[in-house]
């Protein structure tokens, strides 16, 4: 429950600034921050809160939480499509983490350059580091970070043409959220959804339903040692499996993930102002989406995609 969740943050805050408790500030605007980037409301006020928090943790020369704040300061640069800022502070974050012995970040840090690497088509890159993530949240025995994890190097995996593995993946993932009562943020919604979509249609709902029970019957590390004799005759060489992929869409007139995001928040008669608010980019990315859109629909009103919208069952 994000907005319990938001209140318990801003109270903590509330009392932390009356103590003049200045780490204690620091902290509770660092995790109030990873709180809206995750459920991506309230994008406007997280830049000031980050920037209040970095300037007290480097007052206090809290190495620990200048890491935390650049991590969730790159995250938010890739959020609104800046990957060169992003990279760099991915990068500070996890030097300034292996020098304190800080894990929970350097997960998050590492994830974000994976994404990155993914923007620039490097997959073999993007597939190391989500593997280098995960081995540090197992590590640090967080489970929450480890179902990330596990669904961020699925994703990969699939990609790479290896959709039984990834779909056992995805599987244990599942099972070990609903073991801990951790549902999947909406930040990383859009993206599963897209990738389990391809793979269900190019494995069918019959293999891609075994595969997926597999999974939830495994543990993380069973299902990380999956890729065997049967999960490989099942599979199609890399190039196959992409093609295939990019020949079924998961979304009609081949929208992509972010895209059907932006029309759904049209449908939902939002401004573009409102759609870069809750999506975490600028304006001006909403409008080159939406110019994408409409071009992609044949269409040029809002009335009109959101008849698509509404015609094709995405809202």
């Amino acid at each position: 429950d994000y907005t319990e969740g938001r209140k318990l943050f801003e109270e903590n805050l509330a009392r932390q600034r009356e103590l003049g408790n200045k780490r204690g500030i620091a902290f509770s605007l660092c995790n109030f921050v990873l709180m809206l980037l995750a459920s991506q409301h309230d994008a406007a006020m997280v830049r000031p809160l980050l920037e209040e928090s970095l300037a007290l943790f480097r007052e206090i020369g809290d190495k620990w939480g200048v890491a935390s704040d650049f991590m969730l300061l790159g995250q938010l640069a890739f959020q609104q499509d800046d990957v060169i800022t992003a990279r760099s502070l991915a990068e500070e974050s996890v030097r300034l983490c292996k020098e304190v012995g800080h894990g929970w970040d350097a997960c998050q840090a590492l994830t974000i350059l994976a994404k990155v690497a993914e923007t620039q088509h490097d997959q073999l890159t993007a597939r190391t580091l989500y593997q280098e993530s995960l081995d540090l949240a197992r590590a640090v025995g967080d489970k929450v970070l480890i179902a990330s994890g596990l669904e961020d190097l699925a994703n990969a995996i699939a990609a790479q043409g290896e959709p039984v593995w990834a779909t056992r993946l995805w599987g244990v993932a599942a099972a070990l959220r609903d073991t801990i009562g951790a549902p999947m943020p909406p930040i990383k919604r859009a993206g599963y959804e897209a990738a389990t979509a391809a793979v269900r249609i190019h494995l069918g709902e019959k293999a891609f339903a075994a595969a997926w029970t597999q999974g939830r019957m495994m543990t993380p590390e069973q299902a990380l040692l999956a890729r065997d004799h049967e999960t490989t005759c099942q599979q199609s060489p890399a190039g196959a499996v992409a093609a295939s992929l990019a020949k079924a869409p998961p979304y009609p007139a081949m929208l992509t993930a972010r895209e059907v995001e932006v029309l759904r928040l049209v449908a939902q008669g939002l401004t573009d102002r409102q759609i870069a608010e809750q999506l975490i980019i600028s304006p001006r990315t909403v409008n080159t989406h939406l110019t994408s859109i409409y071009n992609k629909l044949g269409v040029d009103t809002r009335a009109a995609a959101t008849r698509f919208a509404v015609d094709h069952r995405l809202v």
